[in-house]
């Protein structure tokens, strides 16, 4: 995997939700990094753990940001979020019985993350701004 630089195109326009998505690319970077230099399989499932929990803590302010501004598509939301903190734990689950942490699954991580920001993350941001909602 190529290390992910940030691009002004996938910005949604709220300052603290960009900044936070600019933070999961960096653990995104970050893993990569560990895999790449082949630090310990303590050391990258440390990583593993604390973008599992940094993506829990981002799609809960992101709900909330939902939810005080009535989106009608939260519950949709919810799912995709919850299904991609289901498949970062079972990669979590499979590197501690130990699978390799491939290349595939970090472009998947990319690869999720750009398409979910770009589709489902656009969407709200649409939303808000069409309700004149202060960002």
């Amino acid at each position: 995997m190529v290390k992910f630089e940030w691009e002004a195109s996938i910005e949604l326009g709220i300052p603290a939700i960009d900044k936070q998505h600019q933070a999961l690319f960096e653990w995104v970077n970050t893993l990569n990094e560990a895999v790449q230099r082949g630090d310990g399989s303590e050391a990258v499932n440390d990583v593993i753990w604390n973008l599992i929990t940094y993506v829990t803590e981002h799609f809960t302010a992101e709900e909330q940001l939902m939810m005080s501004c009535d989106y009608p598509r939260l519950i949709a939301h919810r799912k995709e979020h919850d299904q991609f903190v289901d498949r970062l734990r079972h990669i979590q689950v499979e590197f501690i019985d130990g699978h390799q942490m491939s290349e595939t699954i970090l472009d998947f991580l990319v690869d999720w993350l750009i398409c979910h920001i770009k589709g489902t993350d656009q969407n709200y941001s649409r939303f808000m701004q069409k309700q004149n909602l202060a960002i």
